[in-house]
C-alpha cells in the first residue's frame, strides 16, 4: 500500500480509548486503600501500547520519499500540534491546582515546571514524577519523534526479519538486563521518570516494525481477520487484569495490532466507524486530563458521597462516562482546534516550498497532506 492510499484505523483508534480508560482506572482504584485486590489490574502497562501504537501509526503515514530537513521540521511542526498543545493546558492546570492546594502529593519545583516545559521529565533529569505525572510519556514520545528519521533509516536499510531482532534484543537487553539505570529486573516497565524515553524506544521501534509487516501483508487482507485481532486485543486486556506479564502484554498487543489492521483495510469502512472514529479521538485527552480530574472531582466526590470499596466498580463507571464527556469536548473546542492552527505553520512551509520546486515534486507534498489528515 502506498502512502497514498492511507487511512484512519477506527478500531485501533478504539483501542487507544480504552487504553486510556484503563490507565484511568489503573490510577482512580487507589482512590481507596480498601478497594478489592480484583481492580488490581496491570494496566500501566496500556502505556506500552500507545508506544507501539505510535510508531505503526507515524510510519504508516511518513511518505517513503520524504528527505532533508523540510520535511523532517514539517513532521515536528505537525507532531508538535498532535501532543504539546493538550500538554500545555494540562501542565497549566496542575500549576493550579497546587497553588490552590488541591495537589499535595507531587513534588514540584520551578526547576520541574521547566522540564516538563521543555518535555525534558522523561530523560533521566530528575528523581520523581511532578505536575501532571502522565505527562511522562508524552516526555517520551517526544524523544521518539526527535530520532524518527533515524529510526526509519534503520527501517528501511534492514530486512523486517533483522529489525525483528533488533526490537527482540532491545526488549530483551532493556527490560530484562541488569543495568544501572534501572533498579531491579524488568524495571523498564515501571519507568517513567527514570528514562521513560528507553522504554518508550524498543515498542516504538516494534511500532515501525508492525508497519512493515503490514505494507506486506496484501494477500491476507480479508474482512475475517479483523476478529482474530479483537479476541487478541480482548485476551490482551484480561491478562493484564490476572497476570502482570510484560512480555506477553507486549506480545499480545502487537498481534492485536497487526491482524486488526490488516482485517480493517478490507472493509471499505468498517460499521460504526463514526462512533470508533469518535471515541478514538477522546483519548489523548482522556489520558492527559484524568489525573487532574481525579484530584479536583472524583476524590472529593468519593469522599462526599460516602462510597465504599464494594461500590467501586459502578463509581469507576460513572467516572469513565463523565471523563469520556470531558474529553470529548476537550477534542472539540480546544485540542483539535489548537492542532490545526499550528499545522498551518507545516503548511505554509510546504507551500512555499512548491513555488521553489519544480512541479514533478508535487505528488509527494500532497500524499503527506493526505496521509496526516487520515491517520492524526
Amino acid at each position: 500500500m502506498e502512502a497514498s492510499e492511507a487511512r484512519r484505523f477506527v478500531v485501533l483508534d478504539f483501542y487507544r480509548f480504552v487504553a486510556a480508560l484503563g490507565v484511568f482506572i489503573f490510577h482512580l482504584k487507589l482512590i481507596d486503600p480498601g478497594i478489592s485486590p480484583a481492580w488490581n489490574g496491570s494496566f500501566g502497562l496500556f502505556v506500552d501500547m500507545f508506544f507501539i501504537l505510535s510508531g505503526f501509526v507515524i510510519s504508516y503515514s511518513y511518505p517513503s520519499d520524504a528527505r532533508g530537513v523540510r520535511a523532517y521540521s514539517r513532521f515536528m511542526i505537525r507532531r508538535i500540534a498532535r501532543i504539546y498543545p493538550l500538554h500545555l493546558l494540562s501542565l497549566l492546570i496542575f500549576v493550579v491546582l497546587i497553588g490552590v492546594g488541591l495537589e499535595r502529593t507531587a513534588r514540584s519545583t520551578s526547576l520541574d515546571f521547566l522540564y516538563n516545559l521543555l518535555l525534558l521529565q522523561a530523560w533521566g533529569v530528575t528523581d520523581h514524577l511532578s505536575f501532571n505525572s502522565p505527562s511522562w510519556s508524552i516526555s517520551a514520545e517526544f524523544f521518539c519523534y526527535l530520532i524518527f528519521p533515524l529510526l526509519m533509516l534503520l527501517a528501511r536499510k534492514v530486512q523486517p526479519i533483522v529489525l525483528g531482532a533488533i526490537v527482540a534484543a532491545l526488549y530483551l537487553v532493556l527490560a530484562h538486563g541488569h543495568l544501572p539505570i534501572w533498579q531491579e529486573r524488568s524495571q523498564m516497565y515501571g519507568a517513567n521518570y527514570d528514562y521513560g524515553m528507553l522504554r518508550a524506544l524498543p515498542s516504538f521501534l516494534n511500532g515501525i516494525l508492525l508497519a512493515i509487516l503490514f505494507r506486506m501483508s496484501g494477500p491476507y487482507r480479508h474482512k475475517p481477520v479483523i476478529f482474530a485481532g479483537i479476541g487478541v486485543f480482548g485476551l490482551s486486556v484480561l491478562v493484564l487484569n490476572v497476570f502482570a506479564k510484560p512480555d506477553l502484554a507486549i506480545l499480545l498487543f502487537s498481534c492485536a495490532i497487526l491482524l486488526t489492521a490488516v482485517g480493517e483495510s478490507a472493509f471499505k469502512e468498517f460499521p460504526g466507524a463514526r462512533l470508533l472514529g469518535r471515541l478514538g479521538n477522546t483519548s489523548y485527552a482522556i489520558y492527559m486530563l484524568h489525573d487532574a480530574v481525579l484530584i479536583a472531582v472524583f476524590k472529593p466526590l468519593w469522599t462526599w458521597l460516602g462510597l465504599r470499596p464494594d461500590q467501586f466498580g459502578l463509581f469507576a463507571l460513572a467516572c469513565c462516562a463523565v471523563l469520556t464527556i470531558i474529553a470529548d469536548r476537550t477534542y472539540a473546542y480546544f485540542e483539535n482546534p489548537a492542532r490545526r492552527f499550528i499545522n498551518r505553520w507545516a503548511d505554509i512551509g510546504v507551500a512555499s516550498s512548491r513555488k521553489a520546486q519544480p512541479v514533478a515534486a508535487e505528488p509527494a507534498i500532497l500524499r503527506f497532506d493526505n496521509t496526516e489528515r487520515a491517520v492524526n
